[in-house]
């Protein structure tokens, strides 16, 4: 009897523990998705976060990053971490995600690591962290025809040309 309550009282702490990971990569991915900043199709990503808080909750097996209509890419939550391990140690790196994949670079460019999409089963789907990063609106330009110029209009002993009152 003792040992059935402890191992429900382990279960329960272990249950919290999950939950509050989950707040706490979600809470990450919000925040990585509003400090991205874009840059000709790219999304530029805070490499803190991404190595970071976002792989708290190790019951997400992927990360995809949703780039609006433009992309999706998703990297296995291990493989991410693994990379961090990896590539943490370098102050100058750079993170970004676009439609080719999840990038990295360092020592200004002369370091640099390019994972593709991974494949994701279907039946996995709904074990993902989703990063949903807004790409900023393009409004398409207004190109006004112009309009040929308009001949002068004669009205009693004035001409008046028109095109001045345009």
């Amino acid at each position: 009897m003792l040992e059935a309550l402890l191992h429900r009282r382990a279960e329960a702490q272990e249950a919290r523990r999950a939950e509050r990971a989950a707040q706490i990569a979600g809470s990450a991915a919000e925040h990585l998705a509003r400090t991205a900043v874009w840059h000709e199709g790219r999304a530029h990503l805070d490499p803190s976060i991404l190595f970071g808080a976002i792989l708290a909750d190790v019951g997400r097996r992927f990360i995809a990053f949703h780039g609006g209509r433009a992309f999706e890419v998703r990297m296995l939550r291990h493989t991410l971490w693994s990379a961090g391990e990896a590539l943490s140690p370098h102050d100058d790196l750079t993170a970004w995600v676009d439609a080719e994949g999840l990038h990295f670079r360092w020592k200004n460019g002369r370091g640099g690591l390019n994972f593709l999409s991974q494949h994701v089963p279907a039946r996995d789907i709904g074990f993902g962290l989703h990063v949903y990063l807004t790409p900023p609106v393009q409004r398409p330009s207004v190109h006004r025809a112009q309009r040929p110029p308009r001949r002068p209009v004669s009205l009693g002993d004035e001409v008046v040309n028109m095109t001045l009152f345009t």
